[in-house]
């Protein structure tokens, strides 16, 4: 369980402090391209949840469930997985306003009992619930009531709870939004606070029955008891949950959950030949202008998906840079700040560092230390967030080929990254992410720019103005 490698953790700290304590020791000459030890890679390897082969089922309405048995666990945690792509074309805001109504009636129903929490991704929404053990019952029954479908009185409260809650988009937020439409192509990525409160009844109806579907979801339990134990009150969900849609189901969790295979993006690289216009964005929230910068990376294999998470987190120590992977492709994106005087020079050295990085060979122990980092704050942060292995197996499933590799993704995406060396890396960031030479297919906004600074800013680079409606 994950008390037991939190207990692990805050002993090898306490190791460390006392360590610092010691006399100092003859210095050593640091080997940076030595290979790590073999027993430490293999227990990194394993930095994921002991659990046992998952019980998958599908249920008479198209829900695809998986049950973690955790024998001995106190707190129950359920987690319902919607991905937003089965309704490409719907407006966020009304994707937004059908999660929190769903949100709202789980809360209304069990939150007396349990915890609820709503989680927004690029390309779905969670629902988690966490409970104790004994609230199985009463947990996946309100959850059953919550899904049917919403009268039309409480998804206009809904709506007004969200548009209420819209703070100004910052600069930062709609440059993201703006790269991700170019590469994605219409996903609904932002939510307008205009667009949302002009959503008439019908619109929030039809997307929550697009939406809230059962042929299109993905239901995940840890239990103390097994599977058998939770039949009852799956076949009572299943019984009252059906997909009003009218659509074929989707038979694998991996493929309602990973994005359908994308484009690579635009044709451009960034400031050399096949060249990409700068989008911009003059008004915006409070805070500073930001440019982001982003690509469609392939990841066909799990080696491929480890060399772009290694290469993310390795570039993520110099610049603002983040990752999303769904199966067969990641996004990339790159934040940076534009000056309000200097903003061509910003953009300029942006694309300098993102190149030198791509081009640079990195020791075998840069990398091994940064696989370590993130391997083991995945598992820390699952232990503080209440050992919900739900989390983690949600993110598994990113990982995964198919439903019969999700159990094993995590240690598998473990290895990976662990044998990687600076050669492999390398080539792997020469293509992918040199914006200069390497594979066309960047797209780049910014936002927040005060005319006097687009100007100016226009003689380095082609602009082209934009607004999030189009």
């Amino acid at each position: 369980m994950f008390f037991r490698r939190r207990h692990l953790a805050l002993g090898l700290a306490a190791a460390a402090v006392s360590a610092c304590r010691r006399k100092p020791t003859e210095t050593v000459a640091e080997v940076w391209d030595e290979e790590p030890v073999a027993s430490q890679a293999e227990a990194l390897a394993n930095l994921a949840p002991p659990w046992p082969a998952p019980t998958r089922g599908l249920l008479d309405d198209g829900l695809i469930t998986f049950w973690l048995h955790e024998p001995g666990a106190v707190v129950l945690a359920v987690r319902l997985l919607l991905p937003m792509r089965a309704t490409a074309g719907r407006d966020a805001g009304a994707m937004a306003v059908v999660a929190e109504a769903l949100r709202h009636d789980v809360t209304r129903r069990i939150g007396r009992r349990a915890g609820v929490a709503l989680v927004h991704g690029p390309d779905r929404i969670e629902l988690s619930i966490t409970a104790p053990e004994t609230e199985l019952a009463f947990v996946i029954s309100g959850l059953q009531q919550s899904l049917l479908p919403r009268p039309t009185s409480a998804l206009d409260s809904a709506r007004d709870r969200v548009v209420a809650g819209l703070a100004p988009a910052r600069p930062e937020e709609i440059a993201a939004a703006l790269t991700l439409r170019t590469l994605l192509g219409p996903t609904a990525v932002h939510v307008d606070r205009n667009r949302t409160a002009a959503l008439a009844r019908s619109d929030l109806a039809r997307a929550w029955t697009e939406f809230v579907d059962p042929r299109r979801a993905v239901l995940l339990v840890h239990s103390g008891r097994p599977a058998d134990r939770g039949k009852p009150e799956l076949r009572k969900l299943s019984d009252q949950w059906r997909s009003a849609a009218g659509r074929d189901r989707i038979e694998s969790a991996t493929g309602r959950l990973h994005r359908p295979p994308q484009p690579s993006g635009p044709a451009t690289r960034l400031l050399s030949a096949p060249t990409t216009t700068l989008g911009i964005v003059t008004t915006g929230g409070p805070g500073p202008a930001q440019l982001v910068t982003g690509r469609v990376i392939a990841t066909p294999t799990a080696r491929d998906r480890a060399r772009a998470r290694l290469a993310q987190r390795v570039l993520q120590e110099e610049l603002n840079a983040s990752l999303a992977i769904a199966g067969d492709h990641a996004v990339l994106l790159v934040r940076s700040e534009l000056s309000g005087s200097g903003g061509d020079r910003d953009v300029q050295r942006l694309v300098e560092r993102i190149a030198e990085f791509a081009q640079s060979r990195h020791p075998r122990q840069r990398l091994f230390e940064a696989a370590q980092l993130w391997l083991g704050a995945r598992v820390v942060e699952a232990s503080l967030t209440g050992e919900d292995w739900t989390a983690l197996f949600a993110n598994a499933i990113d990982l995964a080929d198919d439903d019969g590799a999700v159990a094993g993704a995590l240690a598998a995406d473990a290895g990976a990254m662990l044998a990687i060396d600076g050669e492999e890396l390398q080539a792997f960031t020469k293509k992918w992410i040199d914006p200069r030479t390497g594979e066309p297919g960047w797209a780049w906004n910014a936002a927040g720019l005060t005319t006097a600074a687009a100007e100016r800013l226009g003689r380095a680079v082609e602009l082209a103005p934009r607004t999030l409606g189009g």
